[in-house]
């Protein structure tokens, strides 16, 4: 990029601006300033405008360069026929406005710069020009521009930049559990509840995705069908939608199971394997993805025995390989995938004795004629010798897997004329690589027998590695899309089985030991009662609990199942309590503070990243962070969420890239590279998704949007007052008097088991008056205002502690600026 001196017509600003200060900012041979780093004037925002200094209205500069989100040049352009002055002027003015906003001695807007095209001039902010010159004697390796280039060059403003950024950083954070007595505080656990151990087998049985004894039990009769699907309430219902229908250029079906059938699935398999026509010998490999937990397993069970038609179902032969059981390393694991699919066909198909010398006969037709010329010489000698040799035949055709898996396949297709229905289950749980390979070897497999083989996938693994190896052989291919049923559907029929297991069992009797010490005998019916009035008191959709519970579920069945697990099984659940519910026939008094503390600490003493809750803390940050702030989730997560209904750059609502966000926290302070850092880190937790639902690489130009778990952290979690004492111990704090008053009270905690309501009120106070203080330290022109996530979450923490302090109950499902 060069400036065209010999060709070079300017008649107005816009030609000086295009034509001089672009290539003079951005080109290798002049400033080399990165083209991110420069911002056009709808970047900012105007100055108030000074009557005294002669202005009629705020002006924007032309130009403002950015490093580490520091605006450390102004660039004013004017149309030949004005004073370069005027524009040096301007930019003056412009300056001085930014660096007022800053503190004292802190000056990030140092180096100004304007130019009608004709001349220009240079300076500092608080000085008169010390550069000026002609536009034309700036060419390259002059020593006008040499000049220019040591006072304002990419390395000097970068050099200013890093010089501002180590005034402004802290040189230490400190994190109160860390004062309080350090890691092993929060490795410090609680037992669990005494009333749920004997409950231990029912969780088991029915709440754990990994009893294979009971998915039969469940497929059968706790199957939730998309009919059988209620709504989420209309905020939730925009945050959990899937983008099903959008996902590039590989069309994608939406699986609906109903009560009595499927029809998608159904269609497919019928046309594919030749149910409806003769062409059974090309094979077919369909793609079922879906998120982590969609209930992709249960719903192939679900189809196998019990939706598809019974006519079809009597003349298809199905198997299933199990990858949780699959080898370290899938290369090189055919003879496994081999291995598996004999004994789950043999399991599944019991008509078929595959031991039976008739059908090993059948599975072996086709390598039996191949030999049929050997053995009519060997029976020319002896009829002995002929049957000898056919038994050692099929002793080694059946002792190789690989030839014994193509001779049922053969079989199966070839002379019974049926359908062979393969499926890979649980590829999804793998890690990547793994993931990847399954479908390798799910592609030999498909060579190898022509069967209908349906491969579960992760959606974000797909759409991640659809247009790359192995994966871009499927993309002509239809991808089948399975939507998970809510949380609320899922506990409720879990529940019904788990009752109706408990009324066989009416005559066992259970206890368990209240903090008293009284032990407590309970029958199968109180239980049973126990449990309805709990599924009640959590989902009452007039409580905004059950929002936050659907919320950090998401999509994933099994972590629904775990939450629910994690509440029955806490020992923040008070068996006196549970005691006063089991016998009594009122609702159960399960009240939200109690519910949130579990969702954060599960059986740990502390919350913290690893005690395996739910929740997250929006008020930390990483610690080698270029410019820590407490404010950074809180301020991304305020600009999706207001945004969710503006269409992004890839024409969807509420996806933005990263680069896009990185501008916009780049202007109220923040660095591009903790931006991102942080954005991958929101992905990761999954408060974010990607374009791609990739949880694992993350670019810049990748497009994100908030998750519903996101939109419970920032839009309810901000304002309860349990989640906001619960963070404070792995908060990390700027000021050491604050760090220590906040130890002392984790200390104190930590010694009694809990800390006394006012002493409680006190810890979230000192919190709130210490991110209050940070927000006002980190103010700026551009995120000085209501409309920011510093702001909003003051307002929610302020208005927590008016709460707690008048012992008002929460609003629930108040109205609030991000519902709408």
């Amino acid at each position: 990029m060069h400036i065209d001196y010999e060709g070079l017509v300017l008649e107005n600003e816009a030609d000086v601006e295009t034509k001089i200060i672009v290539p003079l900012l951005l080109g290798a041979a002049y400033l080399d300033i990165p083209a991110a780093a420069v911002k056009s004037k709808n970047y900012l925002s105007p100055t108030p405008f000074n009557r005294k200094a002669g202005q009629t209205s705020g002006n924007y500069p032309d130009f403002s360069v950015w490093f580490r989100s520091f605006p450390c040049l102004v660039v004013e352009a004017k149309a030949p026929d004005v004073s370069v002055e005027v524009g040096y002027h301007e930019a003056s003015l412009y300056g001085a406005y930014l660096n007022h906003n800053y503190p004292t001695g802190l000056n990030p807007t140092r180096f100004l710069f304007a130019t009608n095209g004709v001349n220009f001039l240079f300076g500092y902010w608080d000085s008169n020009p010390i550069l000026s010159g002609l536009v034309s004697d700036l060419l390259p390796q002059s020593a006008l521009l040499t000049e220019l280039q040591g006072l304002c060059g990419r390395n000097v403003l970068q050099a200013h930049a890093l010089s501002c950024l180590q005034q402004v950083a802290a040189k230490r954070f400190l994190l109160p559990y860390n004062l309080a007595g350090g890691p092993a505080l929060l490795r410090a656990t609680i037992t669990i509840n005494q009333f749920a151990a004997p409950l231990a087998p029912l969780l088991q049985r029915y709440f754990s995705s990994s009893q294979q004894s009971s998915v039969q039990e469940i497929v059968d009769r706790a199957y939730v069908s998309s009919d059988e699907v209620t709504e989420y309430d209309k905020i939730l219902e925009s945050l959990l939608k899937e983008r099903t229908a959008t996902r590039g250029d590989t069309p994608v079906k939406t699986l609906h199971p109903e009560r009595s059938g499927e029809e998608v699935l159904r269609q497919e398999i019928e046309d594919r394997t030749g149910l409806k026509s003769q062409d059974r010998r090309t094979g077919h490999l369909q793609l079922i993805q879906g998120s982590v937990g969609a209930g992709k397993s249960l719903f192939m069970e679900r189809y196998k025995r019990k939706l598809q038609p019974v006519e079809a179902g009597a003349r298809t032969k199905w198997a299933t390989i199990n990858f949780n059981s699959a080898p370290v390393s899938l290369i090189g694991a055919e003879k496994w995938l081999c291995k598996y699919f004999i004994e789950s066909f043999q399991v599944e198909n019991s008509d078929i004795d595959l031991s039976s010398l008739a059908v090993l006969r059948g599975v072996f037709s086709r390598k039996i004629q191949g030999r049929k010329a050997i053995y009519a010489v060997l029976e020319g000698t002896s009829q002995e010798r002929a049957d000898v040799q056919r038994a050692e035949d099929l002793i080694a055709w059946q002792d190789d897997p690989e030839e014994f898996t193509r001779g049922i396949a053969d079989y199966v297709i070839g002379s019974r004329n049926e359908a062979l229905v393969v499926v890979m289950d649980n590829v999804d749980r793998l890690n990547l690589d793994n993931q990847l390979a399954a479908f390798q070897l799910t592609l030999w497999f498909l060579q190898l027998t022509h069967a209908f083989t349906i491969l579960q996938m992760r959606d974000e693994t797909y759409e991640r590695f659809k247009d790359k190896p192995p994966l871009d052989t499927f993309r002509t291919g239809v991808v089948f899309h399975i939507t998970p049923p809510r949380f609320v559907d899922v506990v409720k029929r879990r529940l019904e089985l788990s009752i109706e297991y408990l009324a066989t069992h009416k005559d066992q009797v259970r206890s368990y030991e209240i903090e008293s010490g009284l032990r407590i005998r309970y029958t199968s019916e109180e239980l049973e009662g126990f449990l309805r009035r709990l599924y009640n008191s959590l989902f009452d959709r007039r409580r905004n609990i059950a929002r936050v519970l659907e919320a950090i579920a998401g999509k994933d069945v099994r972590r629904a199942l775990e939450i629910f697990v994690a509440i029955i099984t806490s020992g923040y659940l008070s068996t006196t309590v549970i005691a006063s519910n089991t016998l009594g026939s009122g609702d159960v008094s399960l009240k939200e503070h109690t519910i949130l503390r579990i969702l954060m600490r599960t059986n740990r003493r502390f919350f913290s990243p690893e005690s395996g809750g739910f929740v997250h803390n929006i008020f930390s940050f990483d610690e080698n962070f270029e410019k820590p702030d407490n404010f950074l989730i809180a301020e991304i997560l305020y600009f999706l969420l207001r945004n969710r209904k503006v269409l992004g750059q890839i024409n969807l609502e509420g996806y933005f890239t990263c680069t896009q966000i990185v501008d916009v926290m780049q202007k109220i302070g923040y660095t591009p590279d903790d931006v991102f850092r942080m954005l991958r880190h929101l992905v990761r937790i999954e408060l974010l998704v990607t374009d791609r639902m990739n949880s694992v690489e993350v670019d810049w130009q990748d497009s994100v949007r908030v998750l519903a778990a996101g939109w419970v952290h920032l839009r309810l979690l901000s304002g309860r007052f349990e989640y906001l004492f619960g963070v404070i111990p792995t908060t990390p704090i700027r000021d050491q008097r604050t760090a220590e008053q906040l130890s002392e009270l984790v200390r104190n905690e930590a010694a009694r088991g809990q800390l006394d309501l006012h002493q409680k009120v006190r810890a979230v106070d000192i919190f709130y008056r210490y991110l209050w203080s940070e927000r006002q330290a980190s103010k700026t022109p551009f995120n000085d205002g209501p409309e920011s996530g510093a702001e909003y979450v003051l307002t929610h923490i302020r208005q927590a502690l008016e709460q707690r302090r008048s012992a008002a109950k929460p609003n629930e499902i108040e109205e609030d600026p991000l519902d709408f």
